[in-house]
């Protein structure tokens, strides 16, 4: 990537987490819209106007499916053993939250996990992993997995400071995710695996309301 490339999408990237940052919403589905907009269709558009890259540049391909597989296992095991300890210790199961209603019955627990919780994982998968990771591994190689992780964790800061617990599957995950899609050159293994330490986090909450 040329360095005024380079600088110019800095520049749209921070100008869009800002905007995103100040834009109000008031309910669910506004942020969901909101959050397609910005992380979806605005990389998307930028990149047709000006980058001008294949969409497998982001990682929106199969690519290496063993370095994916093997990488996401690894991170599976160190996630779970490290939730195993923040919770033993620190108590985030007791802090960490989910619908009332995904417990009431196992078609509520399934709709929510694989239309919303997939969403959100999706977004954030092609936005942080696929878009902000490739782009800073053209200059900064490897270091990009910590920038993205970075980014990810000002963003929620400054939006989601008031539900730190919540995002925390996405916050720890977020540097393997990185790990993952740069071995495999995808972003589907590490989707798959943030949507899975979710899910399992999750289910054990549903069967200790239960």
């Amino acid at each position: 990537m040329k360095y005024k490339e380079f600088l110019g999408t800095i520049f749209f990237i921070t100008a869009s987490l800002i905007i995103y940052a100040l834009f109000p919403v008031i309910n669910s589905f506004q942020q969901v819209f909101i959050m397609l907009v910005f992380f979806i269709a605005f990389p998307l558009s930028f990149n047709k106007l000006f980058l001008k890259k294949k969409l497998n540049f982001y990682g929106l391909e199969f690519g290496n499916w063993k370095q994916g597989l093997l990488w996401s296992f690894y991170s599976l095991i160190i996630v779970c053993f490290i939730f195993f300890i923040i919770s033993y210790f620190f108590g985030f199961l007791k802090n960490y939250s989910i619908p009332i209603f995904i417990t009431k019955s196992f078609l509520n627990f399934i709709v929510y996990e694989f239309l919303l919780t997939a969403l959100f994982v999706l977004i954030y998968e092609f936005y942080f992993r696929g878009f902000i990771l490739f782009i800073f591994e053209t200059k900064f190689s490897f270091w990009a997995i910590l920038v993205q992780a970075l980014i990810f964790l000002s963003l929620v800061l400054v939006i989601g400071h008031n539900s730190l617990f919540l995002f925390l599957p996405y916050l720890i995950f977020a540097p393997f995710a990185g790990l993952i899609a740069l071995k495999s050159r995808s972003i589907i293994y590490s989707g798959v695996a943030q949507f899975l330490i979710i899910l399992i986090l999750d289910t054990l909450m549903v069967r200790i309301i239960s």
